[in-house]
């Protein structure tokens, strides 16, 4: 069982899957993929650990549930191995004791009791971990679908988050300057390529937009704070209260822009994909 991630690439290689096929389907580094499939699991971003496993499975075809009950199974007895025996001596109960506080309130006697609160407090957390990962799998899904409805013809353009510029780029510039515009501020895009942007202002609920060539839009306005990061700038203008922002145009990687009003200033981040 401990050798699931090697079944996991055999069928890979069954059915002719290259790792870069991988990465490109799911967004997943190409040294993590190795990683994964060499069952070295402490390469990989501990919180993203069961989303790749899964995620992989789903995209060669196998079985998800069935990897990610083998991973815990790998896991656990890994925990297990790892775990020195426990004897009932004055010496190792002294040692036990200095690194669990709590459990001083209780005798000698009750060591059964003692191991039985441990388990509990080991998977309480673990069934803690498994509810955010299922909430980060579902949000993902849920993303996915979102994007798929907003596909033209058979164009497709993926958003960037956050998360997906600490994963797969790398920060190659930054740029810092000051406005002389004041808020209220309105923000404008005018797109001759496919593009998108995610958009954070204000206390407004986070959205996306998807332009295509020949799309404008001008965006809310907004006082305080504004966050975008566009997939790429190439071939757009961007507007600032009708002012250009040439700084941000023709970038071919994502970048992110923040715009504040305290002090007024623009702040730009570009990114280079990691090789």
């Amino acid at each position: 069982m401990a050798q699931f991630y090697k079944e996991l690439k055999e069928i890979r290689i069954s059915k002719e899957i290259s790792l870069e096929d991988l990465q490109s389907k799911t967004k997943i580094n190409i040294k993590y993929l190795e990683a994964l499939e060499s069952g070295n699991f402490e390469v990989l971003p501990t919180p993203y650990l069961r989303l790749f496993i899964r995620a992989y499975a789903l995209e060669i075809g196998g079985d998800a549930e069935r990897a990610l009950e083998q991973l815990d199974s790998f896991v656990g007895n890994t925990q297990q191995a790892l775990k020195p025996p426990i004897k009932n001596t004055e010496k190792e109960d002294t040692g036990f004791n200095e690194g669990f506080k709590f459990l001083d309130l209780l005798s000698d006697s009750n060591l059964k009791f003692r191991n039985d609160m441990v388990k509990v407090l080991l998977l309480s957390i673990l069934f803690i971990f498994s509810i955010l990962i299922i909430k980060k799998i579902f949000s993902n899904e849920v993303s996915q679908l979102e994007k798929s409805s907003l596909q033209i013809q058979q164009n497709k353009i993926d958003i960037i988050t956050e998360e997906d510029l600490l994963i797969n780029y790398t920060e190659d510039k930054f740029i810092e300057k000051s406005l002389t515009a004041i808020p209220p501020y309105f923000f404008s895009i005018n797109a001759a390529s496919e593009i998108g942007v995610h958009i954070e202002q204000d206390t407004l609920k986070p959205y996306t937009k998807f332009l295509y060539p020949g799309t404008e839009v001008n965006l809310e306005g907004f006082v305080s704070s504004a966050k975008f990061i566009f997939t790429n700038t190439n071939k757009i203008k961007t507007r600032l209260n009708g002012e250009d922002l040439s700084l941000i145009e023709n970038y071919p990687h994502p970048l992110k822009v923040i715009i504040r009003s305290s002090p007024p200033s623009i702040s730009i981040w570009l990114f280079t994909p990691i090789n």
